[in-house]
C-alpha cells in the first residue's frame, strides 16, 4: 500500500486544467476550499485567505495559478489528522451513562456537526431525554442512531467536508480498495476489536452521498479543460489520514 500521501498534490489533481497545465479559479472556489475544511481556519480567517489568492487575480475575475503557484498555498492548510469520516450507524448499540454518552459527543459528535455548541446540547439533551430509561442510563439503537446521522448530515462541519471529500478521492486512488481486500481476509479469524484496530491505519470502501457531492463540487466549480495530471511528489505520513476508532464504537 501507498505510505503516503501528499495532500496538496490530492486536491491539484482532483481539478481539471485548462490547455496551459494552470487551473482557473473562481471566487467560488476559493470559498469553497474554506468552508470545506482545507484552510486553518483557526489561524487564517476567511479574510487573510481571500488577500492570498489576490497575486494570482485576472482581469476576468478569476485567479490563475501553476502547479509551483498552488503549492505555495500549503502554508494556509490544515494539517491536523484527517479520519475516515466518523460513522453514526457504527455506534455500538446498547445502554450508555450520561458520561458515556457525553464522551461520544466531545470526542465524535461535535467535532463532526457544524451547530454551535449551544444548539448542539440541546439536540443531545432532547436525545438523552428522549431514550433515557428507567435504570437512568441512555438506550442507544438504530433510532437513535439515526437521528445523529441525519444531524451530521444536515449540518455537517468544514472538518466532517474534507473527510468525506478526502474519502472519496483516496478511494479513487485504489487505497481503501487494498486495505478492503486485507479486511476480507482475516474477516473469519479476527475478533471485532482486531478488525478496528487493523481500520484504524487507513480508509474503507463506500463513499457517502455527501462524500460523492463534495467530490462533485471540487471539479464542477472549476474552469476547466481537461488535460494532463502530473504525478504525486513527496507525501505525508498516510498516519495522519487515517480511520477514526471513534466511527467504530460509541
Amino acid at each position: 500500500m501507498n505510505e503516503n500521501v501528499n495532500v496538496m498534490e490530492v486536491i491539484w489533481q482532483a481539478v481539471d486544467k485548462a490547455e496551459d497545465g494552470c487551473v482557473y479559479y473562481p471566487v467560488a472556489f476559493v470559498d469553497f476550499l474554506w468552508d470545506n475544511g482545507f484552510v486553518d481556519t483557526k489561524k487564517f480567517p476567511r479574510e487573510t485567505w481571500h488577500v492570498a489568492f489576490e497575486p494570482f487575480k485576472q482581469a476576468d475575475g478569476l485567479f490563475k495559478l501553476t502547479h509551483e503557484e498552488f503549492l505555495t498555498l500549503n502554508k494556509y492548510r490544515y494539517s491536523g489528522e484527517i479520519h475516515i469520516p466518523f460513522d453514526a450507524m457504527r455506534i455500538n448499540e446498547g445502554k450508555y451513562t450520561d458520561e458515556g454518552f457525553g464522551q461520544l459527543v466531545s470526542d465524535s459528535i461535535a467535532p463532526s456537526c457544524a451547530l454551535a455548541d449551544p444548539e448542539l446540547q440541546k439536540f443531545v439533551g432532547e436525545l438523552t431525554k428522549e431514550f433515557k430509561q428507567p435504570d437512568d442510563l441512555i438506550l442507544i439503537q438504530k433510532s437513535a442512531k439515526f437521528k445523529i446521522k441525519k444531524l451530521l448530515e444536515d449540518s455537517p462541519s468544514p472538518l466532517r467536508r474534507l473527510e468525506l471529500l478526502f474519502d472519496n478521492l483516496l478511494k479513487k486512488k485504489g487505497i481503501a480498495k487494498e486495505v478492503e481486500q486485507d479486511l476480507q481476509k482475516i474477516s473469519l479469524v479476527a475478533t471485532p476489536e482486531q478488525q478496528a484496530e487493523l481500520q484504524a491505519s487507513t480508509f474503507i470502501a463506500g463513499p457517502s452521498n455527501l462524500s460523492e457531492s463534495e467530490a462533485l463540487k471540487l471539479k464542477q466549480i472549476t474552469k476547466v479543460k481537461k488535460n494532463g495530471e502530473p504525478a504525486p511528489q513527496g507525501g505525508e505520513p498516510l498516519k495522519k489520514i487515517k480511520r477514526s476508532k471513534k466511527g467504530l464504537r460509541g
